[in-house]
């Protein structure tokens, strides 16, 4: 049975920094201050990279000494969070942890039997706040919804809720956090670009089901208002001095009408950004939306191409043909919109023949960038495995490490396809960046006050080839700087 307890202080914890804000746990963040909680949010840095800083971010921990504490959880950082928190059970036993975010919604027993207390099922803003009231109040877990606690020796999952109303959605709690530091990491912003970029959502969910994502779990679609996206934009421009937005959504563009409406209202405020987002090939088939969105400032639209193989793309529910990719990628071109195709290999059952189809295909579309990512097996979805279940409870998808779930061998051979993919790019992203003066005061700044910086990812390339070649290498290890240096 949970203690119950009457204190308000809240650490919201993101086990494992990266190059973009944490807006999942900065949301909930916004809704427990507007609640009454004293809120304080620690991210951790890569753990592999810089000991001291984490240190220095215990100490903040203890000296804070909440009473409730709550994770953000991606399925690449749950081994660094079940460490972290068996840290915390070491050395504080009284604290009331809550496990959130993708990876604990699927597999809360792991969590729960790893020392938390409770997790939170799907979206966290409004269960949070029920949650911990019924902790300072003593009342009935059961009677909050989208929970899983352990009551003595059984385990409780509570009645479902229903994924929140954006109508009225607080903004993120971005003072939380150096958002300034997000802003002007640059290199994780807008790919192939070195601006001050912000990060923004402009909807939930996604209507489609394709089956290596966990979001066919949870397809509720919603969309913000426009008008309330608008206020954010112009808030962060004040604040921020933002030049370049990037939206996180998986679907951005899912309806013209929508589309249209945005951004006549960024014409109409004369708001002047770079912008980011993401669609699908079988939506962007009007060329005067296109157009009307480049002449936003929509300068780049990322696409799940994942495959030329049919094979493929039927196994993996993708909903799309090649007939679409090549009309879709097409259009987004013609309309002088950057493409940004996002390539996955290393589906279960993919073949030599079917990668193969995915470089003739990409030299046929004619991609402005092409991005290739290794399957990764994710909990919550039909392709995963009770293999893949215990080998994730190792797997440390650091910046340093970017362990995956090959052997050295598999790991070669995708690597060998990942390089020939990227050079089907009609650009480069990582040489796109010498088209700005700002990137070169940064490299020389680099090489004269941290050359070690450049050195190291050399030294990866050379020695474990990672990377597709040196200037990628250099690049991440840049980004590892801007990141925790």
């Amino acid at each position: 049975m949970i203690q119950r307890i009457t204190k308000k202080k809240v650490l919201l914890i993101n086990p494992r920094k990266g190059w973009r804000p944490p807006l999942g746990l900065l949301y909930v963040a916004s809704y427990l201050e507007n609640a009454g909680y004293s809120v304080k949010v620690i991210e951790f840095i890569d753990e592999n990279y810089n000991t001291t800083k984490n240190k220095k971010l215990w100490k903040e921990f203890y000296e804070y000494d909440p009473d409730f504490i709550g994770f953000g959880v991606i399925s690449w950082n749950r081994s660094v969070t079940v460490e972290i928190i068996k840290q915390i059970r070491d050395t504080t036993k009284d604290k009331i942890i809550i496990c959130g975010g993708k990876d604990p919604s699927y597999v809360p027993e792991k969590y729960i039997n790893s020392g938390a207390n409770v997790v939170v099922i799907g979206e966290g803003e409004e269960t949070m706040i029920e949650l911990l009231n019924a902790c300072s109040s003593q009342s009935d877990l059961e009677d909050v919804k989208g929970i899983v606690f352990k009551n003595g020796i059984r385990i409780v999952t509570t009645a479902h809720r229903e994924p929140i109303d954006l109508e009225n959605l607080l903004h993120p709690a971005f003072e939380l956090v150096d958002y300034k530091h997000y802003t002007d990491i640059r290199l994780g912003g807008i790919p192939g670009h070195f601006i001050k970029t912000g990060f923004m959502m402009a909807n939930r969910g996604c209507p489609f089901g394709c089956k290596f994502c966990t979001e066919n779990v949870r397809n509720v679609f919603r969309e913000r208002a426009v008008d309330d996206i608008i206020s954010e934009i112009k808030w962060q421009i004040k604040n921020y001095n933002i030049k370049g937005l990037v939206f996180l959504d998986d679907l951005f563009y899912y309806k013209s009408e929508r589309v249209i409406d945005f951004c006549s209202a960024i014409l109409r405020e004369n708001i002047k950004l770079k912008i980011y987002a993401q669609t699908r090939v079988d939506r962007v088939g009007d060329m005067e939306t296109l157009q009307l969105m480049k002449k936003a400032g929509f300068i780049q639209l990322a696409l799940g191409v994942e495959s030329g193989s049919p094979k493929i793309l039927k196994m993996v529910n993708k909903g799309i043909n090649l007939e679409q990719i090549k009309k879709g990628v097409k259009a987004i071109n013609d309309a002088g919109i950057h493409t940004y195709s996002f390539i996955i290999i290393g589906f279960p059952d993919e073949t030599s023949e079917d990668m193969e189809m995915t470089e003739n295909l990409l030299k046929e579309i004619n991609s402005t960038f092409v991005a290739v990512n290794y399957y990764m097996p994710m909990p919550g979805t039909p392709l995963y495995s009770e293999e893949d279940d215990k080998l994730l409870d190792k797997v440390s998808y650091s910046l340093t490490e970017n362990q995956t779930f090959r052997t050295s061998e598999a790991q070669k051979a995708l690597s060998h396809y990942r390089q020939r993919f990227q050079l089907t790019s009609e650009k480069n992203p990582n040489y796109n960046l010498l088209r700005y003066p700002g990137f070169f005061a940064f490299l020389a700044c680099v090489m004269f006050l941290k050359p070690v910086v450049l050195l190291k990812g050399l030294y990866i390339q050379r020695t474990k080839k990672r990377y597709s070649s040196y200037f990628e290498a250099a690049r991440t290890a840049m980004i590892n700087y801007r990141i925790y240096g």
